[in-house]
């Protein structure tokens, strides 16, 4: 137990936090979209691809590190993952083709997201049973609150060298922050108890679920409801992310700079979200916190789709912001409680998948109800649907009485 008193674990989650500042700045790839057409001539769907590509990997390679983490060395891992990440970025700055573009930007960064992304949250969460929904909401928000500093940084730099130049610039300052911090990381030991504080008595079914593998997960009726609530919870706030701006300005009749405020405005509240209801779930329950998040998302996604002036567009934005943050927090907790803490790296990664999945879906529904109708209230009727069946799955997890604390 002697790691247990060396190790700082508030290092450990302070290096969580600055990997997943870093792995967010993808979400700043928007920004990338318009130069790359311009210099190339490539069309915005395949220019877009690569995103997509990315995403995949992410939680491809997650799986596989998920399953061999017991066979490999963290601390390589961590430079390993941090070395791709970069290179990735730094080789789409050399792109001449589109599958150089995919190489680097899809293929390559996307494994080093992939190395770390999931590792970073689920392993940092073991050193702090005492607050995971804190420390989840925290590692969580480093991601949401990334790109408010991300992407001014990337247009600043894009401006003034060119959009491969600025690939190149924020691969090498990806790679040098995450290479900076990647000696921080460290494994708990098995069974890691905090100086001072004392576990819950274990109620029977936590207690029959500890230590469940992926195998024995994946024959528990439970993950299958779980993995379908986690896909319909986060498919309404993917349709949101990409196109918040085309919705203020077109039924808010916001203007350019109104919409832009919303963009960054989204980003502090899911931040704030993830802060908020990662700290109150270690208190009220994971599921009760996730139903209070998803009953509040339903009523300001229905109130959205009437909504066509700007402050009140804002307002209601900034909800759905704050609960969809919530989602990704609830869930490596509620992994770890479900099925034992023991195999949540690749459990976790597993049931990140859902996460995936509905990054694919969203964004396609917002596209398919925009071209057919030439209006974006379809599309939020839908996700309104989507986040009510996401409640109906979880009450019926709940009702199941296998409820994490």
């Amino acid at each position: 137990m002697n790691k247990e008193k060396t190790v700082n674990r508030w290092l450990v989650l302070t290096a969580g936090f600055i990997f997943n500042f870093c792995l967010s700045g993808t979400s700043a790839f928007s920004i990338f979209v318009s130069p790359v057409m311009e210099l190339t001539g490539w069309s915005q769907g395949s220019v877009t691809l690569a995103y997509t590509i990315y995403n995949i990997m992410v939680c491809l390679i997650g799986i596989v590190v998920g399953a061999l983490l017991g066979k490999i060395k963290v601390r390589p891992l961590m430079y390993f993952g941090s070395l791709l990440f970069g290179l990735g970025w730094v080789i789409t700055g050399f792109a001449s083709e589109l599958w150089m573009f995919y190489l680097g930007f899809g293929v390559i960064a996307g494994a080093g997201g992939g190395c770390l992304y999931n590792f970073s949250v689920t392993n940092t969460t073991k050193w702090f049973p005492d607050k995971r929904g804190f420390v989840s909401g925290l590692l969580l928000g480093g991601s949401a609150i990334g790109p408010v500093f991300c992407a001014p940084v990337a247009n600043a730099v894009l401006s003034g060298v060119g959009v491969l130049t600025a690939y190149k610039v924020m691969g090498i300052i990806y790679l040098l922050l995450m290479c900076l911090v990647a000696w921080m990381v460290h494994v708990p030991p098995e069974g890691f108890i905090p100086e001072g504080w004392t576990p819950p008595s274990a109620s029977p079914a936590s207690a029959a679920s500890a230590g469940v593998d992926w195998k024995g997960m994946l024959r528990s009726p439970v993950f299958y409801i779980l993995y379908l609530l986690f896909a319909f919870a986060c498919t309404p706030t993917m349709m949101m992310l990409g196109c918040v701006a085309k919705i203020g300005q077109e039924q808010a009749a916001m203007t350019a700079a109104q919409a832009a405020l919303s963009v960054s405005l989204l980003s502090v509240s899911n931040f704030c979200g993830r802060l908020f209801f990662g700290t109150i779930s270690d208190k009220l329950g994971r599921y009760k916190t996730l139903m209070i998040a998803l009953a509040i998302n339903f009523a300001a996604i229905l109130a959205l789709s009437q909504m066509t002036g700007a402050l009140p567009f804002m307002i209601f934005m900034c909800l759905i912001g704050a609960c969809g943050g919530a989602l990704l927090v609830m869930f490596p907790p509620i992994t770890a409680e479900q099925f034992g803490a023991k195999y949540v790296g690749l459990n976790y990664s597993i049931m990140f998948s859902a996460y995936s999945v509905a990054s694919l879906v969203g964004p396609q529904i917002v596209a398919h109800f925009k071209e057919s109708t030439g209006a974006y209230t379809g599309a939020l009727i839908t996700a309104a649907v989507f986040t009510a069946i996401a409640c109906a799955l979880l009450f019926i997890v709940m009702r199941c009485g296998k409820a994490a604390r």
